[in-house]
């Protein structure tokens, strides 16, 4: 899964509300329109744990720039669609969600890295997936290596 993280100031909302630092869960495709010009660390983050550090980074530096706004952070997954998230969140029960995300997702056989499901990668000789290429050769060597000692 991709998180697209931005500032947002959402329109038509309580003026307390509006500012946002946004974790858009599927990617830029799916963040809010009402996203302000990149200022910080804004973008596309591989998993939750990185995308929720830089969300707090952002809403620090932002907030340190503009101490008169309520700034939040919050996530979802818009579909598409203009979707304001409402919620206030704190630093701990974001981090407690970046964390339960990360376990939820498949991990590599090899190196034990997260990847998005029905993305790993495999050989004809394993019934096990992997993160990358890299990780899918290093397996295919090693049995490689094994069918060579076995023949001599």
């Amino acid at each position: 899964m991709r998180y697209y993280v931005s500032r947002q100031s959402y329109w038509g909302i309580e003026p307390e509300e509006r500012y946002c630092v946004e974790i858009a869960e599927g990617g830029l495709n799916y963040a809010n329109p009402d996203m302000l010009v990149s200022k910080y660390v804004e973008g596309e983050y591989d998993n939750t744990l990185d995308a929720v550090n830089a969300a707090i980074e952002i809403r620090d530096a932002w907030q340190s720039d503009e101490p008169e706004l309520n700034i939040r952070i919050d996530y979802g997954f818009t579909g598409g669609y203009t979707m304001p998230f409402l919620s206030q969140n704190t630093d701990e029960e974001l981090l407690q969600w970046a964390n339960s995300q990360i376990d939820n997702m498949p991990k590599c056989s090899r190196c034990g890295k997260p990847y998005e499901e029905n993305c790993g990668w495999s050989h004809q000789f394993s019934d096990y997936e992997f993160c990358s290429e890299y990780c899918t050769n290093k397996d295919w060597d090693e049995v490689d290596e094994e069918d060579e000692e076995e023949g001599e």
